[in-house]
C-alpha cells in the first residue's frame, strides 16, 4: 500500500506539473514521463520481492514431517539426567527428564493445550530389577507435600514448566495430569489444559515438561521409545484448535549405568569404611568389593595397595576423584 500510495503521489505531482498553465517544454515533458516509468518499473521490482518472500514464508512455515506443526518443528528430548549415571548403591533412583522445545508460528492456534506422550522401556539385566513406580512418579503440583516425587519437581538447574505454573498461585496449572504405569515396561503420560484459567504451553526452547524416576537394583543399559497407548494413543502434541501432530523426537533412546569406583560398600558414598573394607579384603581374608573392579580406585586393572593409598589421599587429602 506504501508503494501504491507513494506511485499516485508521484504520478499525480507529474501530471499536475504537465498541464499547469501548459508552459512546460518537451524536455520537461519527458522528464516527467521517465519519472513514471521508473516508478512503475520500480513497484513492479517491489511486487516481485513481495511475492518471492511470500513463497519462501509458506515453504518454511511447517515442519516437513508433520505438516500441522506450524514454524519450526517441536522436539521431545528423553535424556538421563548428568548426575545419575553412576550406579552406587541397591535402589538407586536414576532421573530421566522430558524436555519440550516449541515454536509459535501463530499464538492463536500454535500454543499447545495438550501433551500425549507414552513411552515403553526395557533393559538387559533382566535378573536385576529395574521399575518406574507411581510413590516416585506422582502428579501431584504445588502445595501437595509430595511434590519431592512428583514427575513435575524442579531438577537442579532446570525449572519444571508446571510447577513453576502451580508456584504461582493463579490456578494456571493444567488441572488434568495423568500417569498409567505397570512398574515394569511402559510409563504413559497424558496431560490437557481444561480450565479456562489453565496457561498453554508457549514457546520455550528444552522446556523441562516431566521426569521419569527409574528404581534400579543394578548396573544396566535402559532404552526408551514411544510407543501404542490402547486404545489407540500415541506420541502427539495438539494445537489449540484440536488439530494434532507428531513432534520430532530422539527416540528410542539407550544410557549405560556404570558402577561408582571407589564406593565399595555401595552405600552412595566414598569414605573411611570403603578403606577398610579394601584393607581387610587385601589383608584380612574379608570378602571382596562386589563386583571386584569398585575397588580399582586408580583404575589400573588391578586391586592392590594402590588402590587403598589412591582412596585415602582422596578421603584426605583431597585427591583425585576415583573414575574409571
Amino acid at each position: 500500500m506504501y508503494i501504491e500510495e507513494g506511485h499516485h503521489r508521484v504520478s499525480h505531482r507529474s501530471f499536475a506539473e504537465l498541464f499547469q498553465g501548459g508552459q512546460k517544454k518537451g524536455g520537461e515533458m519527458k522528464s516527467i514521463i521517465l519519472k513514471i516509468v521508473s516508478g512503475v518499473e520500480l513497484l513492479i521490482v517491489m511486487v516481485l520481492v513481495v511475492f518471492a518472500l511470500c513463497q519462501a514464508d509458506l515453504s518454511f512455515g511447517a515442519c516437513p514431517e508433520a505438516p500441522n506443526d506450524n514454524g519450526l518443528c517441536d522436539t521431545v528430548y528423553v535424556e538421563l539426567y548428568p548426575s545419575d549415571t553412576l550406579f552406587s548403591k541397591i535402589g538407586e533412583l536414576i532421573r530421566v527428564p522430558i524436555y519440550v522445545t516449541h515454536d509459535i508460528y501463530d499464538p492463536m492456534v500454535d500454543s499447545i493445550p495438550g501433551f500425549m506422550i507414552p513411552l515403553c522401556f526395557w533393559d538387559n539385566n533382566p535378573s536385576k530389577y529395574c521399575s518406574v513406580s507411581y510413590y516416585w512418579n506422582n502428579t501431584t503440583v504445588y502445595p501437595s507435600p509430595h511434590t519431592d516425587r512428583s514427575i513435575f519437581r524442579h531438577l537442579d538447574g532446570a525449572t519444571n514448566w508446571m510447577m513453576s505454573l502451580s508456584e504461582r498461585g493463579l490456578g494456571e496449572e493444567w488441572d488434568l495430569r495423568i500417569v498409567q504405569l505397570d512398574g515394569v515396561s511402559h510409563f504413559w503420560f497424558y496431560t490437557v489444559a481444561v480450565s479456562i484459567q489453565d496457561r498453554l504451553f508457549a514457546e520455550g526452547s528444552r522446556v523441562l515438561l516431566a521426569t521419569m524416576t527409574f528404581n534400579v537394583q543394578d548396573t544396566m543399559t535402559i532404552c526408551i521409545d514411544s510407543c501404542f497407548w490402547p486404545p489407540s494413543d500415541r506420541l502427539v502434541f495438539s494445537r489449540s484448535d484440536a488439530v494434532t501432530y507428531i513432534p520430532r523426537h530422539n527416540l528410542p533412546y539407550c544410557f549405560s549405568l556404570s558402577y561408582r569406583v571407589g564406593d565399595i560398600t555401595m552405600d552412595g558414598v566414598i569414605e573411611l569404611a570403603d578403606v577398610v573394607y579394601l584393607i581387610s579384603y587385601l589383608y584380612r581374608d574379608g570378602p571382596a568389593p562386589n563386583p571386584l573392579q569398585m575397588g580399582d580406585a586408580n583404575c589400573d586393572g588391578v586391586v592392590d595397595l594402590g588402590d587403598v593409598v589412591f582412596l585415602i589421599k582422596y578421603v584426605y587429602k583431597n585427591g583425585p576423584v576415583p573414575a574409571c
